[in-house]
């Protein structure tokens, strides 16, 4: 016999505890088999009737009986039972059912009949519940499972990087792995494989991607056929002969007889063992956005295959210009076409999709966010539009201002929209594309912008390869190290209470021209300063804190340049810029590499005040030699001014510390006046002690010979010597490169670039031999006046035609609304669609009439319109042109920063020597904080697709790289 004990291996009571025999549902709460002589104790019986009595309250009131707490499941234990326990539960039977009683057989029928009706409507219930609940599981265990997914391969990436770093010599090794091979082979069908990672799944009417065939027509098929033109619905018919092997004659369904062509055919039905590819020819169902959806096909080329993005459809260009989504099954495919699908389209949008295919996948398209307001073409008129929905490559625009509204879908590269036209046009004019733009203005003032997408056929969202997007570091061959102060230098003494004075500092022998090898952070340390970090256990927050030479404590840049102006004594004062009050700034960093790859000591020549070397563990190779300047000079034909009698000056003795007295910082401030939309905080302009945490557009003006100011004035900051210590390397993609050895805080100046000032049109004639390569545009005008409300590069204004006064009455356009004049050869071709050119003229506000046809839209506008305004710039050249530094020849570090679509510098035009709005001085300065030996780069603001047949790629490894530059 089995001793007796609770079945509850876990049970906590007394062993000489009194035990009841245990019910066939108490022994599947506690997981263990039922025997007749199971036994349970009266805690672990109380336990599991309140589980059962708090399922059945569930049970009855509707909630779902699996979202409760169940017991752990206890580990499998192996009983080991004598005979009388086996013939103990052999020898158990049920009450026998042979011969019952006819009134309890007829009591158990009604009870039978009771309990279905009354229980079963809730069986069903929780039969709901429980499959949602299990659902909702399963969902939350794959998502789970994901997770895991990609921390392993988190785990394997980190792991592969630190072997990598383990086992690398130098940075010309490389290691090939073998192909991967297949060890699945010979599987039986009933052997599971699981997938690390799921691809989204096509719809169930989507056929896979392949090749597309049309098969034969032949007498007595059904079709579609174009009863009339290539505005109106294709109406079902049938063949009932063939004329040749293109031309068939057709019996219509509604009436009426015709003999088509074969590209005036379609098929029936939408069954296809392929895709449809981009520029087939098809026909589709028209969504109007007034109406509901019918069941009429209109004609069109597809210009966009079924992806994730777009939810699995085909974007379709019609022949009436409109442009709109359909799914496989509202799609039919046409009969044939021409080789060139192009010649079959209707006039309208024929060279628009002609341009489109020749350049897909890669489609420059307008990057719209909601509620923006977009300048659009409207019946030859420019009118302003709000966005009010995005779809994929399509956006939803709302004309406003209009007597009847009018809501339409457009394609986002039609160059209907403002951004893409005045690109197009700009394309046409201006060969250069590498200038100093100093931000993307459209960004800046949040207008819509254009971006180039590519649209290949695996899509970036559908990532099984585990790629990495993150920025790869540079093989660099270097680390980090700390640097150590000299045992030597002085310390800060014991604080005693005094009135601190120039007698402060004056022990410790501060001269900054000794400071040539040292991090500019450092400087402080080495004359008898310290810098801690602190952590402020209430508020837990980390801060930085220096200690002076007199020992006393300063927290903050207010304090700091208090105490720097009390004991400054003669040229001697210590600037703002050599300390830095962010935690996350380490002044000790120090980017160390091994000195054989030094290949040049100084590529400045020691004519910087900072030294410059020349990293290359790659090769032997070394820089192409150029004249290393520090001060821009002038090509023979350039009249630039640099005389001190031109330039304005300041009469401030306090180191220009009240901006509002000083007439220089007053300049700066001048600019951002006349923007309150994007300057709110005026406070905030300009630097702030000698650091430039946000760009100022409209330029800075600095201090100059004319100003009564010290050298440490806080409006002199990138007329100094190079503080920031720069390295130049080889890269692995990108050629020579810069970076930091040191950490750089936000905000600070890095270096200049420097160059030959040269007209545009010299460096136009320069243009096709180095594509532009270390050139900077000197266009600071331009890009101030395209951020004006109105300005002529944004609006496009043209003459009133007298033609467009008898379409004006159906609307009213906004104030700025200007006519969009096309060129007359335009005009000749559209008076032949002159009373198909009005949109939406029906009393219902709709693009299709009563018979089904739709009025005439257009993709694209065709016309290039030459603007007759006059640019604030022509007042001042009267070639127009604006100037040009080329570091090709002539330059210094500033010439070898490369592009990043992730930028860790920015540029700032500044004014120091002249105040002419052309010659500003072009200047880089910090973005972020950025850590010692990462690569400086900016966003060169390339305008791809700028240059025709030239194409450069993007090699900057950046998590948003675009991929291309050109």
């Amino acid at each position: 016999m089995s001793d007796r004990r609770c079945i509850n291996d876990n049970c906590q009571s007394k062993p000489k505890c009194k035990l009841f025999a245990a019910q066939k549902n108490m022994c599947d709460y506690y997981n263990v088999v039922y025997m007749p002589d199971r036994q349970v104790c009266g805690a672990c019986m109380q336990k599991c009737i309140i589980y059962f009595d708090r399922i059945g309250r569930r049970f009855k009131n509707g909630q779902c009986i699996l979202d409760d707490r169940y017991p752990k499941k206890q580990s499998v234990i192996i009983e080991l039972s004598d005979s009388d326990d086996d013939n103990a539960v052999d020898n158990y039977t049920e009450p026998s059912t042979e011969n019952p009683d006819p009134q309890i057989a007829e009591l158990n029928t009604s009870l039978s009949t009771i309990i279905q009706d009354s229980v079963e409507p809730l069986f069903k219930r929780q039969k709901e519940l429980c499959e949602s609940y299990l659902i909702s599981e399963k969902a939350k265990l794959v998502a789970g499972k994901e997770q895991i997914d990609n921390l392993v391969d988190q785990v394997d990436l980190a792991i592969g990087k630190l072997y990598n770093n383990l086992y690398k010599f130098d940075s010309q090794r490389k290691f090939k792995y073998d192909p991967e091979i297949s060890i699945f082979e010979n599987l039986d069908d009933d052997v599971p494989i699981v997938l690390t990672k799921t691809l989204p799944g096509l719809l169930d009417d989507l056929p896979e991607e392949g090749l597309l065939i049309r098969h034969l027509l032949k007498v007595g098929d059904k079709v579609y056929g174009m009863k009339r033109s290539q505005m109106h619905p294709w109406i079902e018919a049938t063949i009932k002969s063939a004329v040749s092997d293109t031309y068939f004659n057709i019996l219509f369904d509604d009436g009426g007889e015709k003999v088509l062509n074969y590209k005036n055919l379609a098929y029936i039905d939408a069954t296809s063992h392929a895709q449809y590819p981009v520029g087939s020819r098809v026909i589709a169902k028209f969504q109007d956005m007034n109406i509901q959806l019918t069941d009429k096909f209109y004609v069109g080329v597809i210009g966009e295959p079924p992806k994730k993005f777009n939810n699995f459809r085909y974007m379709i260009f019609f022949d009436d210009g409109y442009t709109q989504y359909a799914y496989h099954k509202n799609i039919r495919l046409v009969c044939g076409e021409s080789p060139n699908v192009c010649d079959d389209l209707h006039e309208n949008i024929r060279e628009s999709v002609k341009t489109y295919l020749r350049n897909y996948p890669e489609r420059p398209m307008v990057k719209f966010n909601k509620k923006q307001v977009v300048r659009t073409e409207l019946r030859n008129l420019w009118c302003s539009a709000k966005v009010k929905n995005i779809d994929a490559s399509l956006v939803q625009l709302k004309f406003l201002d209009m007597k009847v509204e009018h809501t339409e879908w457009m394609y986002r590269g039609s160059n209907r929209l403002s951004p893409i036209y005045n690109q197009l046009n700009s394309n046409n004019q201006d060969k250069r594309v590498r200038g100093t733009v100093l931000t993307d203005v459209n960004k800046l003032l949040n207008r819509p912008y254009i971006v180039i997408e590519n649209l290949t056929e695996d899509e970036k969202s559908v990532d099984i390869d585990n790629s990495d997007n993150t920025q790869k570091p540079h093989r660099s061959n270097g680390v980090i190290k700390s640097i150590e102060i000299p045992a030597n230098c002085p310390k800060p003494l014991p604080y005693k209470h005094h009135e601190c004075s120039h007698f402060c500092m004056l022990w410790v022998h501060y001269d900054y021209s000794q400071t040539k090898c040292m991090n500019v952070l450092t400087i402080p340390l080495h004359y008898g300063f310290t810098r801690s970090v602190l952590t402020d256990e209430k508020l837990k927050l980390r801060k930085v804190m220096y200690t002076t030479p007199c020992g006393l404590n300063i927290d903050d840049e207010d304090k700091m340049y208090n105490y720097l102006k009390l004991t400054s004594y003669g040229n001697s004062q210590m600037t703002m810029d050599l300390f830095n009050f962010d935690y996350l700034v380490n002044p000790l960093s120090w980017f160390t590499v091994p000195k054989v790859f030094i290949r040049i000591q100084d590529i400045s020549y020691e004519m910087e005040f900072k030294p410059i070397s020349v990293f290359n563990s790659l090769n032997d190779l070394v820089p192409d030699h150029i004249k290393y300047i520090t001060k821009r000079i002038t090509s023979p034909n350039v009249n630039l001014n640099i005389d001190p009698k031109f330039l304005c000056g300041c009469d401030c003795i306090d180191n220009c510390e009240d901006k509002n007295k000083c007439s220089c910082w007053q300049l700066t401030y001048e600019g951002p006046k006349n923007y309150p939309a994007i300057f709110k905080d005026h406070g905030s302009v300009g630097y702030s002690f000698k650091r430039l945490h946000k760009q100022v557009i409209t330029g800075i003006f600095e201090c100059n010979s004319n100003c009564k100011c010290k050298k440490t004035c806080l409006n002199r900051v990138v007329q100094e010597p190079l503080k920031t210590s720069l390295q130049l390397f080889l890269t692995e993609t990108k050629g020579w490169g810069v970076r930091t050895l040191t950490d750089i805080p936000k905000g600070s100046f890095v270096c200049t670039f420097l160059g030959v000032v040269r007209t545009e049109k010299d460096a136009d004639n320069d243009f096709s031999l180095n594509w532009g390569e270390y050139l900077a545009d000197l266009d600071f005008l331009d890009t101030v006046e395209e951020i004006k409300d109105g300005y002529e590069s944004y609006v496009v204004q043209t003459e009133i035609e007298d033609e467009s006064e008898d379409e004006s009455e159906d609307y009213t356009s906004s104030s700025d609304d200007e006519e969009f004049n096309p060129s007359w050869a335009i005009k000749s071709k559209m008076s032949m669609f002159e009373s198909r050119m009005s949109l939406r003229k029906n009393l219902q506000n709709t693009n299709t009439k009563s018979d089904g046809k739709h009025e005439l839209s257009k993709l694209n506008t065709q016309q290039k319109v030459e603007s007759k305004n006059t640019s604030l710039l022509s007042y001042l050249d009267k070639d127009r042109g604006i100037y040009t530094l080329d570091a090709k020849v002539n330059g210094n570090i500033g010439r070898y920063f490369n592009h990043s679509c992730d930028p860790n510098i920015f540029i700032q035009n500044v004014f120091i020597d002249t105040h002419d709005l052309r010659f500003p001085w072009v200047s880089y300065f910090a973005l972020s904080n950025i850590r010692a030996g990462t690569e400086l780069a900016w966003d060169y603001n390339y305008m791809i697709g700028s240059v025709k047949d030239k194409r450069l790629m993007c090699h900057c490894g950046s998590k948003n790289c675009k991929g291309r530059l050109l």
